[in-house]
């Protein structure tokens, strides 16, 4: 935890595992709870199209809000602090939240995260949500050496006009070694 900042702002930590009732919801706190009730899964990044179903918990120190699967009855608590930005992150229509990808309205996509000792979800990243781009091939030895060539001629003709030359027919001998030494072939 950062000195600097109390314990309600700290930002909360993917867990090892995650507990989830009978329903898929992810539990709040499993203290007092039945151990055979629980079921503990790896936390991964999940995409639903969740509701806001109770505040209650904003008063007092528990400061969690329950949100609630669309289209099930799983259960999902958010620490009050992740709510802002929920709000910020997401388009709300009727309570539910929702992403905005190519003008349609879709799930957003919710990881699990552990803030003093238990268990939530926040909304992942806006710019984390975008798909992937898809990886490059790297280049080809002969791409890359075509590429080489062509920024060396570039350097090759941004140094003969600067210095106010036409071509390279009556460049003093210096200048013609450095040409010499920007075109060789050397990594």
């Amino acid at each position: 935890m950062s000195p600097a900042r109390p314990a309600h702002e700290q930002p909360g930590a993917v867990p090892s595992s995650v507990p989830h009732d009978a329903f898929g919801g992810i539990i709040l706190d499993t203290t007092g709870l039945d151990p055979d009730t629980i079921t503990w899964e790896k936390p991964k990044p999940f995409p639903a199209l969740l509701r806001l179903h109770h505040t209650h918990g904003l008063r007092g120190t528990a400061r969690y809000v329950l949100w609630k699967d669309v289209h099930g009855p799983a259960t999902y608590p958010m620490f009050a602090d992740d709510l802002p930005r929920t709000i910020r992150g997401t388009v709300i229509d009727h309570g539910v939240a929702a992403a905005l990808e190519h003008g349609a309205l879709v799930a957003a996509t919710w990881v699990p995260i552990t803030r003093r000792g238990q268990y939530g979800i926040a909304l992942k990243g806006f710019h984390e949500q975008e798909p992937a781009a898809p990886e490059t091939p790297p280049a080809s030895p002969a791409d890359e050496a075509a590429a080489r060539y062509i920024d060396r001629e570039h350097a090759v003709r941004l140094i003969l006009a600067t210095l106010g030359h036409d071509g390279e027919d009556d460049v003093p001998p210096g200048l013609a070694d450095l040409i010499h030494h920007i075109r060789e072939d050397q990594p």
